[in-house]
């Protein structure tokens, strides 16, 4: 009777030992996948130049998006069948600019105060190539943003109003990286900023009034 008494302890303590380290090897698995998931991991980026005693004349914040070629694909070209179109679809607002000056950019005057870069993929409002935009837009709180760290899929601010919009076409063939970078470089009044996905590279020019 002992013997049985012990051999059934075992069991059921080697049992136990099993369930718990699958367990242990299930909630493993889920967190690795969560963090493979790269898109939540996002976090807001700035950069900024200054002019003359204006200190930060020209600011930027942006998230570092994973690049995604298939996804930035489905913009370029405009076909995006297999997601029933949502990808080429919609507006991407990829930056928040805030002037503390004011600027120009593609002959557009642009006021102090804040502004969300949006581009508009191939095809959409039947637009022959991909368009970027410049729309003036009021932050729901001082200094607030339409940005959120981990929230790949943020919407166009509603009460945007386009400013300046122009053409674009990323060129190919850049130093691959793995995620989104916004530089800013200046030449006196002009600032240059330098947007760099993938091995997709673009630069638009500001020029401080």
């Amino acid at each position: 009777m002992k013997n049985r008494t012990r051999t059934l302890v075992r069991t059921v303590t080697a049992t136990t030992l099993i369930l718990a380290m699958l367990s242990a090897i299930g909630l493993s698995g889920m967190a690795q996948q969560q963090g493979m998931d790269k898109r939540r991991q996002t976090t807001i980026q700035q950069a900024s130049v200054d002019h003359g005693q204006v200190k930060n004349a020209a600011s930027l914040r942006y998230l570092n998006l994973p690049w995604g070629a298939s996804t930035f694909g489905y913009i370029e070209t405009g076909v995006d069948t297999g997601n029933n179109g949502y990808y080429s679809s919609r507006t991407w607002p990829i930056a928040h600019l805030t002037l503390a000056h004011p600027a120009t950019h593609n002959g557009q005057k642009l006021s102090a105060g804040d502004y969300v870069i949006y581009i508009t993929p191939k095809g959409a409002a039947k637009n022959d190539s991909m368009t970027l935009t410049i729309a003036s837009f009021q932050p729901a709180e001082k200094g607030g943003s339409f940005l959120k760290a981990g929230n790949v899929f943020a919407e166009t601010p509603a009460n945007a109003t386009a400013v300046s919009q122009k053409p674009v076409a990323f060129a190919k063939g850049g130093q691959m990286i793995d995620h989104l970078e916004i530089t800013m470089t200046q030449n006196k009044k002009d600032v240059m900023i330098n947007f760099h996905y993938g091995d997709r590279t673009l630069t638009e020019k500001l020029t401080l009034d």
